[in-house]
């Protein structure tokens, strides 16, 4: 997206690229814990860096919402078509390697079962 003058808009701070990842992380660390989803969540981070070397954490994580934070405000800082891009492969990077660890059945109701829940949040939202 760009403004007025032709630059690029930066992506929105709260945008709804976090959402998912809180109830991804909700369904995930009863299984894994805090630790095991920033493990997974920072590996999926290493294999996206080549390609998004912005979204590299400038420390680790011990706990996601430490990590939603960090990861709010590097998408904060790119426009929102690049911190789209970014956020779409990051989540496909990291389903894959939660696939690889769980099974591919599991991860999908897990998966479902976050989404579902992103899609009832927005159904309320739009409601007010």
């Amino acid at each position: 997206m760009t403004n007025s003058t032709g630059a690029a808009q930066p992506a929105a701070a709260g945008s709804d690229w976090i959402q998912p990842w809180r109830q991804i992380a909700q369904q995930l660390c009863p299984l894994i814990g805090d630790s095991g989803f920033c493990a997974l969540f920072g590996r999926a981070l290493h294999l996206v860096g080549p390609e998004h070397a912005w979204l590299a954490p400038q420390q680790s994580c011990r706990a996601p919402d430490q990590l939603f934070a960090a990861l709010e405000e590097r998408m904060a800082g790119v426009d929102a078509g690049r911190a789209a891009a970014a956020n779409d492969t990051l989540l496909r990077t990291f389903t894959q390697l939660l696939a690889t660890l769980i099974g591919e059945a599991l991860t999908q109701r897990i998966l479902s079962s976050a989404m579902a829940t992103v899609d009832q949040q927005a159904h309320a939202q739009e409601q007010k």
